[in-house]
């Protein structure tokens, strides 16, 4: 319910219905309106007050699939003229992205990342030695790493300054984006999208796009549709006042999924559970904090000495391959889907917003997004993403 009790007034027709104002329903919105069409955005909360705002506001390239280095590309040259394009901040801080690497195969994973990633395009993105990676970060622990990569142009960037931005454009160019407002069913006419009915009101559309999130599996069975998009809670913590010897940048120690960069006058610290059953919650576990700190302080050994000041848990929108789904259902036209970043979804969100506008207004994107077609399920089509964390 919107303030003062009354639910929003919705249009009764509507060109486009975007199910979700995350960065992703907000991307998607501004780049349709530029093209021409008038979405409409149905946020059930308020705008990035899902897994957007409960990121790390990580923007990074190295990738192990050409079509995410290929995103993660434009999407980072996207947020580079985003003030100047959108006409508001992108909190945009490129101090780089550094991949550590414990064993021999996680090393021979990132030079053959790193080789595809510089043929697609990536030219700053380079592999180091253990010295060289001491060098960037010297307070990490090295004597059991065997490489690292590193990309000074990845970094960080503010998940609720960019889908605020892109939803501020939206707007200005004719689009309606509308809060507190839950879509509670989906019609269909001769299997096609007809419309969707929101707080008792009925908007008729024949197109609908799924960009819900960890919640994009119960927006598809209101529309008959299998959307294979599980949630999985991610956590974070705060350090108080600390700093290393040397300001790090984004540092991630892929084989435990520790990573940390520099946050305020503090550090924030990530990691994920992979014994952790897939849910919707999002309170904190602070005994994870435990399990956390062994692996920090071991990588890090300084952070024994820093005080946690806070910590909150968002959620990862997964799918089997951690690759996104983006394109139509199959079997119900009218039916699209943006969702299942599994973790990557603010970084993608520029790109993958302008690369659905252009196929939903009639054109051909700059590239082949096929791999994130969703009827690749279920097909030897799959190509996992493993730069995952």
């Amino acid at each position: 319910m919107s303030a003062g009790g009354s639910s929003p007034h919705l249009p009764r027709t509507a060109e486009c219905v975007i199910v979700g104002g995350g960065v992703i329903g907000c991307s998607l919105a501004y780049h349709l309106a530029r093209g021409g069409m008038k979405p409409l955005v149905v946020e059930r909360a308020t705008l990035g007050s899902g897994s957007t705002g409960r990121g790390a506001g990580g923007v990074r390239q190295q990738f192990s699939t050409e079509v995410n280095v290929r995103v993660g590309m434009m999407s980072r040259h996207m947020l580079e003229r985003f003030s100047e394009e959108i006409g508001a901040t992108a909190d945009l801080r490129q101090m780089g992205y550094l991949f550590l690497a414990t064993t021999e195969e996680e090393a021979e994973q990132f030079r053959r990342n790193v080789d595809m990633q510089r043929r697609v395009g990536l030219d700053d993105v380079r592999y180091l030695s253990v010295d060289d990676a001491l060098q960037l970060v010297p307070d990490l622990r090295g004597d059991d790493l065997s490489g690292a990569t590193f990309c000074p142009s990845d970094g960080l960037a503010g998940p609720n300054e960019v889908t605020l931005g892109y939803a501020a454009a939206a707007r200005r160019l004719g689009a309606q984006v509308v809060e507190s407002c839950t879509v509670t069913a989906i019609e269909r006419d001769g299997g096609r999208v007809a419309a969707v009915v929101a707080d008792g009101q009925r908007v008729a559309t024949r197109l609908l796009v799924n960009c819900a999130g960890p919640y994009a599996g119960q927006v598809g069975a209101l529309a008959g549709v299998d959307v294979p998009v599980r949630p999985f809670r991610r956590h974070l913590f705060l350090t108080e006042r600390f700093q290393l010897s040397k300001s790090p940048p984004m540092t991630v120690d892929f084989h435990t999924s520790f990573y940390i960069h520099p946050e305020g006058d503090g550090l924030l610290l990530g990691m994920s559970d992979p014994a952790e059953p897939s849910s919707f919650d999002t309170d904190v576990a602070w005994g994870f904090l435990e399990h956390l700190v062994e692996h920090a302080t071991w990588r890090l050994p300084p952070l024994a000495h820093a005080a946690i000041k806070t910590g909150w848990a968002g959620l990862y929108e997964v799918t089997p391959d951690n690759q996104a789904i983006i394109g139509e259902a199959p079997g119900v036209p009218g039916f699209w889907l943006c969702c299942g970043f599994s973790g990557h979804g603010f970084m993608q969100a520029p790109a993958a917003g302008h690369l659905l506008a252009e196929v939903l207004l009639g054109h051909e994107p700059e590239f082949d997004i096929r791999a994130f077609a969703p009827d690749r399920f279920g097909t030897e089509r799959l190509t996992p993403e493993v730069a995952v964390i």
